[in-house]
């Protein structure tokens, strides 16, 4: 059987971007390890312009029946993986592996009994231009709890509720994910695919009351990816289950389709951009047209500020090529690629130098969502020394 690698989207940052894959996260070698019963072995800095590295495995007298890998900082396709044992002997998972800041791969299992890891090699091309990222191995002891402890553990969206799994057959194509009342009433919902490439269409959605709603899409998954968000019809909603048709690229296996319900109830956000973060100061907000790839935000704060967090609302963006320009006319370039789900923010990112009065801040852009259609409102906010 064809082995499969893929990734799972880390959502993380200060619950905002916090808990969304923009978020760079800032693993340390001596800070607990990311992943249960995973325990960091090494770790490489690699440059952009390279397509070759080896990472040197630190914990040389461990053993090890699996790893994981997790890409910080940028955004690789990784192939040609090659796993050298403390014995020399290797092994090469055929895998070829598409990872987004801050995601990681599935569990790779390794052959026979739990094995002293001296090196890992592998071949690679960054899709961004410049700049380094850093990849983290991580690795599992045969003294751990299974994979199925990890593995089946759901990620967690800002807003969203984990309903329902369903591991699906890469020869049928069709499948059915009962959830039920028990779960609550919901405003919408994502769907996300694992372990497996898989386009799926024809969804509907049967809510507590019979009715059924199906949204206009064919949804285009690799491994690790998530559909946009499907915002029903009505007020919230009992989800009794979702049916949908599917095929995979992939022969052979099973993926693994996850749902999630967007909550209807609990604290809303404040609608004034102004109440929702005490101790930040709003500075301004945009509309930007998911056409256009370029937009810029005049900021109306006063004061010094010391930092910035970006916001958005009613839409999937990605963002780069950030330049914020100071009253004085200086310039910063902020070195970075966020990716925004709708309603969540970005880390903090600091300004250089002492706190600084921001005129304006310039970025490029494009929507996450396929067609690329509607609006987003992006807002700006300070946060004063």
């Amino acid at each position: 059987m064809r082995k499969l690698f893929g990734w799972a989207f880390a959502a993380a940052v200060a619950m905002g971007l916090a808990s969304h894959t923009s978020q760079p996260l800032e693993a340390q070698m001596m800070m607990a390890p990311k992943f249960p019963n995973y325990e960091l072995i090494g770790s490489k800095k690699v440059d952009f312009g390279a397509d070759k590295d080896t990472i040197d495995v630190t914990a040389k007298e461990g053993r090890f029946n699996s790893i994981m890998l997790s890409v910080d900082d940028g955004e690789l396709v990784m192939h040609d993986i090659k796993i050298e044992f403390g014995n020399g002997e290797s092994f090469s998972p055929e895998v070829r592996a598409e990872f987004q800041e801050g995601s990681r791969s599935r569990q790779i299992d390794l052959p026979g009994e739990a094995r002293i890891i001296k090196e890992i090699t592998f071949k690679y091309r960054s899709k961004l231009k410049r700049g380094k990222a850093t990849i983290e191995v991580y690795g599992k002891g045969p003294g751990t709890a299974g994979s199925k402890d990890f593995e089946d553990k759901p990620l967690q969206y800002k807003g969203f509720e984990h309903l329902g799994t369903r591991r699906v057959d890469f020869l049928a194509d069709k499948d059915t994910i009962e959830v039920g009342a028990r779960d609550g009433r919901f405003t919408g919902a994502l769907i996300t695919c694992e372990d497996g490439e898989v386009e799926m269409w024809d969804i509907k959605f049967t809510f507590g009351n019979d009715e059924t709603w199906s949204p206009e899409a064919r949804a285009e998954f690799k491994e690790g990816s998530r559909s946009r968000n499907f915002d029903f019809p009505g007020d919230a909603r009992v989800i009794k289950s979702v049916t949908f048709k599917y095929k995979s690229r992939i022969r052979d296996g099973k993926a693994t389709i996850r749902l999630y319900g967007k909550q209807g109830a609990g604290q809303p956000t404040p609608k004034e951009p102004k109440d929702r973060f005490p101790g930040w100061e709003h500075l301004g907000s945009r509309k930007v047209d998911f056409i256009a790839d370029k937009d810029t935000l005049n900021c109306e704060g006063e004061g010094l500020f010391s930092s910035f967090r970006v916001e958005v609302e009613e839409g999937n963006l990605e963002m780069w090529d950030i330049e914020v320009t100071f009253a004085n006319g200086d310039k910063h370039e902020v070195k970075t690629r966020l990716e925004f789900d709708e309603n969540t923010r970005s880390r903090d990112i600091d300004l250089p130098g002492k706190s600084r009065r921001i005129q304006k801040i310039v970025f490029k852009y494009k929507s996450k969502i396929k067609g690329g259609e509607g609006r987003a409102t992006i807002n700006v906010y300070g946060k004063k020394a």
